[in-house]
């Protein structure tokens, strides 16, 4: 996970918000809930608007596990921190919102938020601090931390399944062909090469070029 830059409230959400919010005012959570779900195709938040500026927001990363998402528009789903079912009230809060790729919306599932665990990478700066990379493709929770931040981190690795199968493989390929990369490989001869946060580091200087790199 990394730092996000939250953008201005788009528009049409915050319309979408205030009208859902009216009809549901004097609603219990369940009632609310069900309203939503009778009027999925009237109330919406992944609209041609909330995805232009996910899109620029996180430069076309999953919030969670990082990676590239594919075909942008038709593969990207929306993340609701505080979950639908039990914040009916949030359902279309531009807060509360965050861009997911699939397969770490799917691992959620409805689990239910955790306000003293989890952590919204668009409010946490420094949230890289939280993990670190293993030579073996797997993220762990970094060891320089109070149990408080392990606890968190150790609850966000599993709440989206970061160390599932398929990210293993592809941090492990990758950490190999950065450490085949001459130039880093020098830098990494003068420090002690199994020290973990170097290669961490990497991983997110790669991230940050990709980033630059597609917006030039």
């Amino acid at each position: 996970m990394i730092n996000i830059k939250r953008t201005y409230t788009p528009k049409e959400l915050s319309k979408t918000n205030r009208e859902f919010k009216a009809a549901i005012k004097d609603m219990s959570t369940k009632q609310a809930y069900d309203f939503y779900k009778a009027n999925e195709n009237k109330f919406c938040y992944n609209t041609v608007e909330t995805k232009r500026l996910f899109r620029k927001m996180n430069h076309e990363r999953c919030s969670f596990c990082t990676r590239l998402i594919q075909e942008f528009n038709k593969e990207m789903t929306v993340e609701h921190i505080k979950i639908k079912r039990d914040y009916p009230q949030k359902i279309f809060q531009w807060s509360n919102l965050l861009c997911a790729c699939k397969t770490c919306n799917t691992q959620r599932g409805a689990r239910k938020y955790d306000a003293r665990k989890y952590m919204d990478p668009t409010k946490i700066k420094d949230i890289e601090k939280y993990f670190l990379y293993k030579a073996d493709g797997e993220i762990a929770v970094c060891a320089n931390l109070d149990e408080d931040e392990k606890k968190k981190a150790d609850y966000m690795i599993k709440l989206y399944s970061l160390n599932r199968e398929e990210l293993v493989c592809k941090r492990r390929e990758f950490i190999r062909d950065l450490m085949s990369d001459d130039e880093f490989f020098e830098i990494l001869k003068k420090k002690d090469e199994s020290s973990q946060n170097i290669i961490f580091l990497s991983v997110f200087a790669y991230y940050k070029k990709q980033e630059v790199a597609s917006y030039n």
